[in-house]
């Protein structure tokens, strides 16, 4: 499966929505199996980081100024471990955006163990 084929337009936000509690929801849409070579966690983690800098732009805090942002990667299907490793390692960098990292699975939400 080729990258675009897993994530989509690296450089599209797939889906960004405000809660009725006030938080902004931006989902990371992953398609198929997410495979863990390099290339592939590469393309991850460039899409990711271009959700996380579109919450530093000047559209978007003055749209959204000091609302919570969660940054929720969804997976249709479980991938491969090398990625929620690679995620887990990655709640610290989305917590310097400001932002919370949520991952889901098959459409149930996936906690983080320490």
């Amino acid at each position: 499966m080729s990258i675009a084929d897993m994530f989509g337009d690296l450089q599209k936000i797939d889906i960004l929505a405000e809660s009725k509690t006030g938080e902004v929801l931006l989902v990371l849409v992953c398609n198929g199996f997410i495979d863990g070579s390099p290339e592939t966690q590469k393309a991850l983690l460039d899409k990711m980081e271009g959700y996380l800098n579109h919450t530093q732009s000047e559209a978007f805090q003055k749209e959204y100024p000091h609302q919570p942002v969660i940054l929720r990667v969804a997976f249709s299907e479980k991938p491969d471990q090398l990625i929620l490793d690679l995620l887990y390692q990655c709640q610290r960098w989305a917590e310097d955006y400001r932002a919370i990292l949520e991952i889901e699975i098959g459409g149930k939400k996936v906690r983080f163990v320490d």
